[in-house]
C-alpha cells in the first residue's frame, strides 16, 4: 500500500475499485487520489488532478440559489468569478415563497428608533430557547454577522429595510425576548407584499456582478481529495446539465446551500421526530446537499429538527399531488376567536395561539397506553362553530362557510363519530374550554395570556387581552378539519463550525468546503425558531462569513 493512501481512502473508495485504486498508487507512487464523492460511496475518477476533465470552473461554486444567492453576490462583489448550480428550473430556491423576513437584533433601524437591545440579550433568548442544543460560538457568529448582511443587501443589492410591525419574537415570554425590533422585511409599495423580495434583487446584482447562474443544473457529487494528513479537501462538483455529467472546478471554495430535505419522504420518516410529511417549501428541497455531505464524510446536525406549522391535511395533499409548494393557510386561522384543536381523544393538546412552530411541534409525542399505541396527537382536528365563521375567514372561504377542508356537522356529537373523535372526550373538553373562555382563562394551555397570545397579527382587535382569542363554541351547526404538522424547511444537515466550514465525523474541518441554510444544521445556534426571518437570517449571517472567509484563501493545485 501506497504511504499516502490512507484506510480511510480504501474504504471511501470501496470494493473492487477501491482495491484496483490502491493497487494503482502503489504501483505509480502517488498520492491521495481525486474522487467523486456523492453517489454510491466515492468512486476513483482519475490518477491525478490533472487527469480531470473539468467541463466549467470558477473560484465559487455555489449549490443553490436560496440564501446561497447571498453569498454569490458577496464572493462577486469581491471580485471573483462565481457560478451558481441550481436544481429546479427557477433561480431562489424556497425564498421564493418567503416573506423576506429576517431576524436581527441590533439592526440600525431599531437603534434608530430607540428600541432597546443588546448582543447579550439576544444570545440570551437563544439559549433559553434552544436548551441543551445550544451552541455558544455558532449562534455568536449569528449575531456578530447578520446586521453586515442586512446592510450589504442595501448597499450592493439596494435592499431597503422596515421593521415588522407584527414582528414578536416567537417565544417572547423567555429571558432576552424583545415585542418588536428585531424582525425586519424589505420596503414594498402599500397594498403589496413581501415575498420574494429579498432574494430577487440579490440574484439580479449577483448577476449583475458576474455571477453565472445555472438553472435546472442538479449538484450530484463532490469531487474531492484525501490529503497526506488525513483530511479532505473539495476540489469542485460534478453536476447534471442537459442530461449529461460535467465537472465544475472551484478554484477556491464550494458552497453548499442546497436546502432541506422536506420532499423526500424517506428521510422525512427516517429523521424527523415530529411526524410531518408535508412542506411549505419547493419541491426540489430533497436531500440532495445532505446525502452528498454524508458520503463526504461530513458530519451531521440536528436531522431531527425542522421548522414547523400545523396545516389543513386536505390543503396538503392536494398540493402535493401536483408537486406544488403550499403556504399554510392554518396559520392565519389559529389565533382567532372560536377555534380549537383536538385529538382522537376528543383533548386539546396544545395552545392554537402560540407561534406555528410551537404548534407544530404540538403533534409529536407517542403514547403506549395498551390499545392507544402511536403518535398521540395524530390524527387532529380543528374544530370551530358558525359564530366563528361567521365573524372569520377560515381555510380562505367565505365568512359563514369555511374553505374546502371543513365539513359540516349539525351536532357535536355527529361531528365526533364521523371524524372518529372520541365523543364523551369531546363534549368534555368543549364544556370545560367554553366556561373558562367566558371568562378569559385557559388554564391548560395559557392561550391568550401572554403578550404573544394577545397580540399575534390574526387576533381580533375588536376585544381587549385574552378576549382577542378566546370565544367558546357553542353554536350549531360545527366544523371539523383534519390538521397535519406541516415542515417549512428541515433544519439538519452538515455540520458547521463557526466559521461556516464543515467539518467530519472526527470533527476536523473539510478544507474549501462551506455551508449554511437549511442544509447546514445551524438553525440560530441551536434546535430553535427565534422569530420571523430565523430561517433567512442564519443563512445570510453565515452567507456573509463564508464570503469573509474564502476573500482569504488561494486557489488549490
Amino acid at each position: 500500500m501506497s504511504k499516502h493512501m490512507s484506510r480511510r481512502d480504501m474504504f471511501k473508495l470501496g470494493g473492487i475499485a477501491g482495491l484496483s485504486a490502491m493497487a494503482a498508487a502503489s504501483l505509480a507512487g502517488c498520492g491521495g487520489q481525486p474522487r467523486v464523492a456523492g453517489e454510491g460511496g466515492g468512486q476513483a475518477v482519475a490518477s491525478d488532478v490533472s487527469d480531470i476533465t473539468w467541463d466549467e470552473e470558477a473560484d465559487v461554486v455555489v449549490i443553490g440559489s436560496g440564501t446561497g444567492s447571498y453569498t454569490a453576490m458577496r464572493c462577486a462583489n469581491d471580485g471573483l468569478d462565481v457560478i451558481v448550480l441550481e436544481k429546479n428550473a427557477q433561480a431562489g430556491g424556497s425564498t421564493i415563497f418567503s416573506s423576506s423576513v429576517v431576524w436581527a437584533p441590533c439592526n440600525d433601524l431599531s437603534v434608530a428608533e430607540g428600541i432597546e437591545d443588546s448582543r447579550e440579550e439576544a444570545l440570551t433568548y437563544i439559549e433559553a430557547l434552544s436548551g441543551d442544543t445550544f451552541m455558544p460560538d455558532e449562534a455568536a457568529a449569528y449575531i456578530d454577522n447578520v446586521n453586515a448582511a442586512v446592510r450589504n443587501s442595501t448597499e450592493i443589492a439596494g435592499v431597503e429595510w422596515a421593521i415588522w410591525p407584527a414582528g414578536i419574537d416567537y417565544s417572547v415570554f423567555l429571558p432576552g425576548g424583545k415585542e418588536r425590533g428585531r424582525a425586519i422585511l424589505p420596503k414594498v409599495p402599500e397594498g403589496e407584499t413581501s415575498i420574494g423580495k429579498f432574494n430577487g434583487p440579490i440574484i439580479e446584482a449577483a448577476q449583475n456582478l458576474g455571477a453565472r447562474y445555472m438553472t435546472s443544473t442538479p449538484a450530484k457529487s463532490f469531487i474531492s481529495r484525501t490529503n497526506e494528513d488525513g483530511t479532505i479537501e473539495v476540489l469542485g462538483v460534478a453536476a447534471e446539465s442537459n442530461g449529461k455529467r460535467i465537472n465544475v472546478r472551484a478554484r477556491k471554495a464550494v458552497v453548499l446551500a442546497s436546502g432541506g430535505f422536506d420532499w423526500n419522504m424517506s428521510m422525512m420518516e427516517n429523521y424527523l421526530r415530529t411526524p410531518a410529511r408535508y412542506s411549505w417549501g419547493i419541491a426540489t428541497d430533497e436531500g440532495d446537499g445532505q446525502k452528498m455531505a454524508m458520503r463526504l464524510g461530513a458530519d451531521l446536525r440536528f436531522m431531527a429538527e425542522a421548522f414547523l406549522s400545523p396545516g389543513y391535511k386536505k390543503e396538503f395533499e392536494d398540493a402535493h399531488e401536483q408537486g406544488m409548494s403550499q403556504l399554510s393557510t392554518l396559520i392565519r386561522d389559529d389565533a382567532k376567536r372560536g377555534i380549537i384543536f383536538v385529538n382522537k381523544h376528543g383533548k386539546r393538546f396544545t395552545n392554537e395561539c402560540a407561534s406555528y412552530d410551537c404548534v407544530g411541534r404540538s403533534f409529536g409525542g407517542f403514547e403506549n397506553n395498551g390499545e392507544n399505541r402511536g403518535w398521540a396527537n395524530l390524527p387532529a382536528w380543528a374544530i370551530i362553530d358558525q359564530e366563528a365563521a361567521d365573524n372569520h375567514t377560515f381555510n380562505s372561504g367565505e365568512p359563514g362557510t369555511p374553505g374546502a377542508s371543513y365539513t359540516k356537522y349539525d351536532t357535536l356529537e355527529e361531528l365526533a363519530d364521523a371524524c372518529g373523535i372520541d365523543k364523551e372526550g369531546l363534549l368534555e373538553e368543549i364544556a370545560r374550554f367554553n366556561e373558562n373562555a367566558e371568562q378569559g382563562l385557559d388554564p391548560d394551555f395559557g392561550r391568550g395570556q401572554d403578550y404573544y397570545g394577545q397580540n399575534s397579527i390574526y387576533t381580533s382587535t375588536d376585544y381587549e387581552g385574552a378576549f382577542r382569542t378566546l370565544q367558546p363554541i357553542a353554536t350549531p351547526p360545527f366544523y371539523a378539519a383534519e390538521i397535519v404538522p406541516v415542515v417549512l424547511g428541515t433544519m439538519g444537515g452538515a455540520k458547521t463550525n463557526a466559521n461556516a466550514e464543515v467539518v467530519d465525523t472526527d470533527g476536523n474541518v473539510i478544507s474549501r468546503l462551506y455551508a449554511q441554510g437549511n442544509v447546514s444544521g445551524i438553525g440560530a445556534g441551536g434546535a430553535c425558531y427565534v422569530g420571523g426571518g430565523g430561517t433567512i437570517g442564519p443563512g445570510i449571517a453565515y452567507g456573509e462569513i463564508t464570503a469573509n472567509q474564502i476573500q482569504n484563501l488561494t486557489d488549490w493545485q
